[in-house]
């Protein structure tokens, strides 16, 4: 039997249904509608709630929970587990791909730690690719941004969101080409992807990568 994820009722008139980015079933039911009813409408919707989820669950992605020990994400592309620990300073085991985190607001500490080390691997990546690109910036910045990896203002000041350093590092890279073709073309012309092309011979790959992990934007 379809089980939601959750119920929502309210004094809407119709019942409908939709499926998250990470496969939750989530129902908007009318006060007066009981259980009863509510799951013979999912009955009837089995076929396609099933298909939406299997598209959804494709980053093989679950949400954070409140408990964050022993919870997996990506981490430049490396599944990484977060194991909790007593103390006031986040760990990190490259080898073991395991972040030793605080109890105490682990989340707020996890963010911290990751937008602290976001700002300093995209730095050095940008600096690198512009120089291989012969082009330069302003400045580089992190931001908490849901929509968009990466964005390169009119003035050449590149800004990224600290969720991309959940890609791998070609992912990274690739991001940080885009970026910098901006500084040479404000605008997504031929001659912007013909930029791209030639350090990024694949990027329509990379591209791809992003928008199949979408779902990565509402981790942390």
């Amino acid at each position: 039997m379809i089980k939601p994820d959750e119920i929502i009722r309210s004094r809407r008139r119709t019942l409908s249904i939709s499926i998250d980015s990470f496969g939750r079933l989530i129902v908007r039911a009318p006060i007066r509608f009981d259980e009863e009813r509510i799951f013979a409408f999912l009955k009837e919707k089995e076929s396609w709630i099933l298909r939406k989820q299997a598209e959804r669950k494709g980053a093989g992605m679950d949400l954070p929970p409140d408990n964050l020990d022993g919870y997996e994400f990506l981490l430049l592309g490396k599944k990484t587990k977060i194991q909790l620990v007593e103390g006031t300073k986040v760990g990190f085991d490259a080898e073991q791909n395991v972040i030793y985190l605080p109890h105490k607001n682990a989340k707020e500490r996890l963010v911290k730690w990751l937008k602290e080390n976001a700002k300093r691997i995209l730095a050095t990546v940008t600096q690198q690719k512009a120089k291989e690109m012969q082009t330069t910036f302003q400045s580089v910045s992190i931001s908490s941004a849901k929509t968009r990896w990466g964005t390169c203002s009119f003035d050449n000041k590149i800004r990224y969101s600290f969720r991309l350093l959940y890609a791998p590092k070609e992912v990274v890279e690739y991001v940080a080409v885009h970026e910098l073709a901006h500084t040479k073309h404000k605008n997504h012309s031929p001659q912007f992807w013909a930029e791209v092309t030639k350090y990024v011979p694949d990027w329509k790959q990379k591209r791809k990568w992003l928008k199949t992990h979408a779902v990565l934007m509402e981790i942390f």
